[in-house]
C-alpha cells in the first residue's frame, strides 16, 4: 500500500497540523483569499428583524457590534495592507419576481415575516439596502463580490470559476451565519479541493449553542478553526 507522502498534493503534510496539513500551507499567500459570507445590512444593522438576525436579539447584535465586525476590519485592513485577495458573497436575486432563485430559497429572500423594527416589509432583490454590504466593511474597487442566490456559495453562483481564475485554493472563511451559508460553503469548497481556514471569532450565529456546535462539526472534518489575532500572527509568521 502506498504512503500517503506518494501522491501529490499542492499543500505540505504534517502529522500534528489541521487535519494533517501544515499551517503554512492553509495560508500561502499566492494562493490565499478572505472571504466576507454575507455581511448584509439585514445581517448586521439592528433595524431588520428577519428570522436569519435572530429577530433582533441584543445576544446576537452585542456579539456582531463587540466582537465579529471589529475583527472583520482587523481582517481586511491586514488584508489589503499585504495585497491578499478578499472575496465578498451577498445573498440577493437579480430579477425582480426573484426566478433566478431556487424555490426554497426564495421563500427566504422575499418572505413576507421579513420586516425592519418599523414594520416595514423588505427583501433581498439586489438593489434593496437590506441586501447592500454593511457600509463598515463595504468592499473597495479591487475585492471580488460574488452574488449568490442559496446557502452555498459554490452552488449557487460561479464562485469555484471565480476562485480558480484567480488561482485560489485556500480559503480564511468569516461572516454568516456560521450554521448556514459560512458552513455550506465551507463544506462545498473542501469536496472541491479547497484549504480550508475559519477564523470563528469573525463569524456570526444566531445563538451561541449554534455557533458553537457548527465551528466544533467544521473543525472536526473540514477546516482548520482558528481567530483573528491567532491567524494574522501564522501570517505575519509565514508570509516573510
Amino acid at each position: 500500500m502506498r504512503a500517503m507522502n506518494s501522491y501529490y498534493y499542492d499543500f505540505k503534510l504534517d502529522k500534528n497540523g489541521p487535519h494533517k496539513v501544515s499551517i503554512e500551507s492553509y495560508i500561502e499567500k499566492e494562493k490565499l483569499a478572505l472571504m466576507i459570507i454575507d455581511m448584509q445590512n439585514y445581517m448586521t444593522r439592528h433595524k431588520y428583524t428577519g428570522k436569519w438576525s435572530s429577530r433582533g436579539s441584543e445576544d446576537y447584535y452585542n456579539r456582531c457590534e463587540k466582537i465579529v465586525m471589529g475583527n472583520l476590519v482587523k481582517l481586511i485592513n491586514f488584508f489589503k495592507k499585504n495585497n491578499i485577495k478578499i472575496i465578498y458573497t451577498r445573498i440577493a436575486s437579480l430579477d425582480e419576481n426573484f426566478s433566478d432563485a431556487p424555490s426554497t430559497a426564495k421563500k427566504n429572500l422575499v418572505d413576507d415575516d421579513n420586516v425592519d423594527i418599523e414594520g416595514r416589509r423588505w427583501t433581498l432583490h439586489f438593489s434593496d439596502e437590506a441586501s447592500l454590504i454593511d457600509d463598515r466593511i463595504k468592499p473597495s474597487e479591487n475585492d471580488i463580490v460574488v452574488l449568490k442566490t442559496g446557502s452555498g456559495a459554490f452552488c449557487s453562483s460561479e464562485m469555484d470559476l471565480i476562485l480558480r481564475a484567480n488561482n485560489i485554493s485556500r480559503i480564511i472563511f468569516s461572516g454568516g451565519l456560521t450554521d448556514a451559508c459560512v458552513a455550506s460553503t465551507v463544506r462545498q469548497a473542501w469536496d472541491r479541493g479547497y484549504l480550508c481556514t475559519v477564523a470563528e471569532d469573525a463569524c456570526i450565529a444566531s445563538c451561541k449553542d449554534d455557533h458553537d456546535a457548527e465551528i466544533r462539526i467544521l473543525g472536526k472534518y473540514y477546516a482548520w478553526i482558528t481567530d483573528t489575532c491567532n491567524l494574522i500572527d501564522k501570517l505575519n509568521c509565514y508570509q516573510k
